[in-house]
């Protein structure tokens, strides 16, 4: 491993090593894409019929709470494929209709007796056995947390041997946490990462490199061999100050992760009064402003948040956008769990940006023997964008039924585009 998990005694001293200079393609996962079937256990062969690319909802919320009906088809109907259970509900109803639905399940933090009871349904993803733990443990705490998490997993491995084990992290990018991080990322079968960058303090966002970091930081310290899923930011915290991204913006994104190898895309997070206690605003089809006394599940002495009609208008448009993603990712979601393709690009463009790469992109198999070139501009600049390839190009059109007005094979090897600020491009190729 690039990293070795020794002891964190010396974490405030290490030094965290620099990330490589970034580069514009993405040659991830050549030779085999770690991800999972639809119960977890890991594999890198792509299967038509057993690859699983989750499309995740973060919290979802089945039955009746605080007054108001939750049915998890509702996610069935919006394309998510994968709920991730909000934990304080029944779990048990939960799971019964996520098998009668086919969706699978996230379960966080389980209950050992439940678990053993219900292991063998068809609708378990993954055991969810931490969470967070490299923000909000110390590094003198951290040893001991990882040999409960160690003895945890092995409680549950001795009766669901198979299943992957799934911990939700941070960022990793803070130089305090990146020991400790480093050290989660070797336990986790799966790691499934959040970083928002649509932050308040940082307004106006000039450019979400930092997706592409953490997601290329993981895959470095697994060596490639463990899925990685990005959990992206489709919410709003009045308390801390993130706020909602418009629709390119969650797109680039998750794209951004996408291109750096991310295998699943989990939406954080529904909208319920599970959220609303930690004075975030979710996306929903029909959020409702106020759901009165509930519990004060995160701790934190405050009252739940009380939605504006404009931040209720923000829910249901976030909720469309998330909607509209889901048909994208599923179309494209096979694509990424093939091997990446060997078609060298070069990349030129041409505008006021100021990374050194503002456009990244990864090369994968389509259907029919095409290619799928993945592009996005992770500025908030538009940008003119040469992209050449070492082969000829017979026929580039888009991936997907959307218009790409400026976008013309100038050359037989040369793609030329205009990208917007975050821009996406998805192109369908076919070499001459």
């Amino acid at each position: 491993m690039l990293l070795v998990f020794l002891g964190l005694s010396a974490c405030q001293s290490a030094t965290v090593a620099d990330d490589p200079p970034a580069a514009a393609q993405q040659m991830v996962h050549r030779e085999g894409v770690p991800h999972t079937d639809a119960q977890g256990h890991l594999r890198r062969d792509y299967d038509p019929a057993r690859s699983f690319f989750p499309i995740g909802v973060y919290h979802a919320v089945h039955g009746e709470a605080f007054g108001q009906q939750h049915d998890l088809a509702l996610f069935k109907q919006a394309g998510f494929n994968t709920v991730h259970l909000w934990p304080v509900q029944n779990i048990d109803a939960a799971l019964d209709a996520a098998e009668r639905l086919g969706l699978q399940a996230i379960v966080e933090n389980p209950d050992e007796t439940l678990a053993r009871r219900r292991w063998q349904s068809p609708a378990i993803l993954a055991w969810m056995l931490e969470n967070e733990a490299a923000q909000f443990v110390s590094d003198a705490d951290t040893p001991a947390r990882l040999a409960v998490f160690d003895q945890t997993l092995a409680r549950f491995r001795s009766f669901d041997p198979g299943r992957a084990s799934l911990i939700v992290d941070g960022a990793g990018l803070a130089p305090i946490y990146y020991q400790r991080w480093a050290a989660w990322r070797e336990k986790a079968d799966i790691s499934a990462l959040f970083n928002y960058p649509f932050f308040r303090r940082a307004y106006p966002v000039q450019n979400i490199e930092r997706v592409a970091r953490t997601m290329s930081r993981a895959l470095r310290l697994t060596e490639g061999k463990k899925p990685i899923w990005y959990i992206s930011q489709a919410f709003a915290d009045t308390r801390m100050g993130w706020y909602m991204p418009d629709a390119e913006q969650l797109r680039a994104t998750i794209y951004t992760a996408l291109v750096h190898g991310a295998t699943g895309v989990i939406h954080f997070s529904y909208d319920s009064h599970g959220t609303r206690d930690g004075d975030v605003l979710g996306y929903s089809p029909s959020p409702i402003a106020d759901y009165g006394e509930v519990p004060d599940y995160d701790t934190s002495k405050k009252p739940a948040l009380v939605a504006t009609p404009q931040q209720l208008r923000q829910s249901q448009a976030m909720w469309r956008q998330v909607v509209a993603l889901n048909r994208e990712l599923a179309l494209v979601g096979p694509s990424l769990l093939q091997p990446t393709a060997d078609l060298a690009c070069t990349v030129k463009a041409d505008g006021p940006y100021r990374r050194s790469q503002p456009i990244r992109l990864i090369v994968k198999p389509a259907d029919n023997g095409d290619l799928l070139l993945i592009a996005v501009n992770i500025e908030d600049v538009a940008l003119n964008v040469d992209i050449t390839c070492d082969r000829g190009i017979a026929t580039l059109a888009p991936f997907l039924p959307a218009a790409m007005p400026e976008m013309t094979l100038a050359e037989p090897n040369l793609i030329r585009d205009r990208f917007t600020p975050f821009g996406v491009r998805l192109y369908r190729l076919r070499l001459a």
